[in-house]
């Protein structure tokens, strides 16, 4: 992944959606690639993480990460992913 490619995570059954801002290589001196991810409608999200962080007595930002890792997001291409959510969309209901 690179730089501006659209990418998508599965986090307990949120689908998000964002573009790669930022790529560090062995970040953590683990040998992973890490984004940053500029998320796009992430209200759900963040709520989700901040009242997590209130539960366990940690401050509100403790479980948004700065940089994910390689292996928790995909690279999506945009367009493609919209053209088979739309024949979805326009697909008849089987009986």
């Amino acid at each position: 992944m690179n730089t501006g490619d659209t990418v998508f995570q599965s986090y307990s059954g949120l689908h998000r959606y964002g573009k790669v801002i930022e790529v560090k290589d062995n970040l953590k001196g683990d040998g992973w690639s890490w984004f940053k991810i500029d998320w796009v409608d992430d209200e759900r999200y963040i709520s989700a993480q901040e009242w997590k962080a209130q539960m366990r007595g940690e401050k509100n930002n403790f479980y948004i990460p700065q940089y994910y890792r390689a292996d928790d997001i995909q690279k999506i291409d945009i367009n493609q992913t919209l053209k088979t959510l739309i024949k979805l969309q326009n697909k008849p209901n089987a009986e």
